[in-house]
C-alpha cells in the first residue's frame, strides 16, 4: 500500500517553510485562516516557491461565507487563478455551488480553463453540497479535478469517517481527509476510511509586541486575544508528521 501523503494547511510563507522542514509532502497556502482560508497574495506564492521544493496548492476563495459568488467575485477568482499560475503555484483548491447548493458545473468548467495544467482540488465545499458522492465525484473528475478535500460532511474527519470511506470506495478522484486530524485520531482515521492522504494544521498563538499597550485593536473584533495571530507550532507539527510516518503501510 502506498505511503500516507501529508498536506499541511498554511497561512503564510513562514508556515510553508516550517511545514517543509517538518517533512510535509505538500502544502495548501492561504491567507486569513481564521475564516477558513482565502486566496493568498502573489507575493506569498512567489516567496513560497523560492523557498521550498514541495508542491504548493493555492486556495482560490475571495471572501468568507458560502460558495455561490457574484459575477465580479468570479471574475476576480479567474484573474487570481491566472496570476498565481504565472507565479508558479502547483495547483489550486476551489469550490463552486449554485444558489440551491448543488455543484455549479458551468463555473467549474470556465475556472478549470483558467487554471490550465495545474493540479485541481475541490475543497470542503464538497461537505455542504447536496450532490451525492457517487454522482458528483465522477463528474468532478470529468471536469478536471484530481482530488477532493473533505471532512466527510461532518465537523471533523474522524466524525465523518463513514462518508470519507464511501468517497474512497467511489474511486473517481483522490480523497484528502481534513478537519480535526490529530495525533490521537489519525491512525484510526486512516485505518477506518482507507484514505491515504491527510490534511491538517498545527498552529499556536503568538503576540506581536508592537501593539502592546495600544488602545486600538488590529485583530479580530470582540475576541479576548484579538492582537495575537496564528503561527505554525513546529514541535507539534514535527511530532504529528513523525507519527504518521511510523504508521503501517499495509
Amino acid at each position: 500500500m502506498e505511503k500516507v501523503v501529508i498536506e499541511v494547511c498554511c497561512g503564510s510563507v513562514d508556515d510553508v517553510v516550517r511545514a517543509a522542514e517538518a517533512g510535509a509532502d505538500r502544502v495548501e497556502l492561504n491567507s486569513a485562516l481564521f475564516v477558513g482560508g482565502l486566496t493568498p497574495s502573489i507575493g506569498a506564492v512567489l516567496e513560497a516557491k523560492l523557498r521550498v521544493d514541495i508542491p504548493v496548492i493555492s486556495m482560490i476563495r475571495p471572501r468568507a461565507g458560502g460558495f455561490c459568488y457574484t459575477d465580479l467575485e468570479f471574475e476576480t477568482m479567474l484573474r487570481d487563478t491566472r496570476e498565481l499560475a504565472k507565479a508558479g503555484t502547483d495547483g489550486f483548491a476551489v469550490g463552486f455551488l449554485t444558489t440551491e447548493g448543488w455543484l455549479d458545473e458551468e463555473r467549474c468548467k470556465i475556472w478549470a480553463e483558467a487554471a490550465g495544467e495545474r493540479e485541481l482540488v475541490f475543497h470542503r465545499t464538497f461537505d455542504i453540497m447536496k450532490n451525492e458522492p457517487e454522482e458528483v465525484l465522477p463528474r468532478l473528475a470529468e471536469l478536471g479535478f484530481k482530488r477532493i478535500l473533505t471532512s466527510g460532511r461532518e465537523p471533523s474527519a474522524p466524525a465523518g469517517a463513514e462518508m470519507i470511506k464511501r468517497c474512497v470506495q467511489v474511486g473517481a478522484v483522490e480523497v484528502l481527509a481534513g478537519g480535526g486530524v490529530r495525533a490521537e485520531n489519525v491512525q484510526e482515521l486512516i485505518q477506518n476510511t482507507g484514505c491515504r492522504q491527510v490534511h491538517f494544521t498545527c498552529h499556536m498563538k503568538q503576540s506581536d509586541p508592537s501593539v502592546r499597550g495600544a488602545k486600538l485593536s488590529f485583530g479580530l473584533p470582540n475576541m479576548p486575544e484579538d492582537d495575537k495571530f496564528d503561527v505554525m507550532d513546529i514541535e507539534r507539527l514535527t511530532g504529528l508528521i513523525r507519527l504518521i510516518r511510523t504508521l503501517p503501510t499495509s
